[in-house]
């Protein structure tokens, strides 16, 4: 039988750098990347456990000042799944640090543009 983890076993396996918290009335896992984007982890607190996660890239972390740059669907509910998820976020954050877009401006442009 397949076991489907609970929101606090998935922040347990995650390690440290995960909190959760509550973001638009949903208990999430939240991550801080500590470069001006983090990531929130949702879905994962429902009682299906079986339904996938989503994961959005957040620039800025106080209204209006933040933006969702990118989204990420049906991602699994084991922490490997969400982990590896999560990796890829923080190095697609900083590449585009690296490739200039440091503001929420930029980023909106980059996102509507593409």
């Amino acid at each position: 039988m397949v076991h489907y983890p609970s929101l606090p076993e998935l922040k347990k396996a995650l390690g440290a750098n995960y909190s959760i918290c509550t973001i638009d009335l949903e208990m999430c896992l939240y991550r801080d990347f500590g470069n001006g984007f983090n990531v929130e982890i949702s879905g994962c607190s429902r009682a299906n456990r079986k339904c996938p996660a989503t994961l959005y890239l957040w620039y800025g972390d106080r209204a209006p000042d933040c933006i969702i740059v990118k989204t990420v669907r049906d991602v699994g509910r084991s922490a490997e799944a969400i982990g590896e998820a999560v990796e890829q976020l923080f190095d697609y954050s900083n590449q585009l640090l690296a490739s200039g877009y440091t503001d929420k401006d930029k980023l909106f442009l980059l996102k509507h543009n593409s």
